[in-house]
């Protein structure tokens, strides 16, 4: 009976900026982009053992990379990667940037010593938050993107720009890219639709675009709005085994 490795707490690992995230099983830490450092729940040290044998990674950002060990690395645009069956103590997630907020980025994963990982991937994964993670935004003149993703994997699309102010509106417009260059005001949306003071606006779609951002401003000049974005991206597709 094998060992299985996650986070000290088992949750999903949030607020990740883009670039590698490394995961060393022998000391059982976790080290983010930014350099923080958090531990596992346990270690192959004071298990005794050099390596593990199987491992699943789920990251919210398709085109990242999963590199295992120094001999495996997979781009295979998957939101979840199972190996199996192959020995390794380090594993190197690499993040691509192609989020706004920058560090929104989530991951999960659970390693395992035996060869044939004792642990279920789910079939139905969700990337989900608020932007910002506390606090609220405040509006300008000028249309600013507040929430630009990329959605590659997923196939439901659920966003609510919520007005929080006590008194002034806020103009939202959603739109969406299939190559992160080459924006489009998506339907409903080619004007910008006003939020009243403490309202919201809720866009729903299982439209298979590449990216969508979202872009909010003042509606009137000077009489700036605060707002909150909520975000969930669902996806109800399996998982890569190798």
């Amino acid at each position: 009976m094998g060992s299985l490795f996650t986070s000290a707490d088992g949750d999903e690992i949030t607020g990740i900026s883009n670039g590698a995230v490394e995961l060393d099983f022998m000391a059982g830490t976790v080290t983010l982009p930014d350099g923080s450092v958090s531990n596992m729940n346990k270690n192959l040290n004071d298990l005794g053992l050099n390596q593990c044998n199987s491992i699943g990674v789920w990251c919210s950002d398709a085109d990242a990379t999963i590199q295992v060990g120094s001999a495996v690395s997979l781009a295979d645009h998957q939101l979840n990667h199972v190996v199996c069956n192959y020995g390794f103590s380090t594993v190197r997630i690499n993040i691509p940037n192609n989020s706004t907020p920058t560090a929104s980025n989530q991951i999960f994963f659970m390693a395992s010593t035996d060869g044939w990982l004792g642990y279920s991937f789910p079939r139905i994964s969700h990337q989900r938050g608020i932007v910002p993670a506390s606090g609220s935004n405040a509006s300008t003149d000028a249309n600013v993107v507040y929430l630009s993703k990329h959605v590659g994997a997923y196939n439901q699309f659920l966003i609510t720009t919520e007005n929080t102010d006590g008194s002034n509106s806020l103009d939202v417009t959603i739109e969406f890219s299939e190559d992160g260059s080459n924006w489009f005001a998506d339907s409903g949306y080619t004007t910008a639709v006003a939020v009243a003071a403490g309202s919201y606006n809720a866009f729903a779609s299982e439209v298979e675009h590449h990216f969508y951002r979202v872009q909010v401003k003042s509606t009137s000049a000077g009489n700036s709005a605060d707002f909150k974005i909520h975000y969930n991206f669902v996806c109800d597709r399996g998982s890569a085994f190798l």
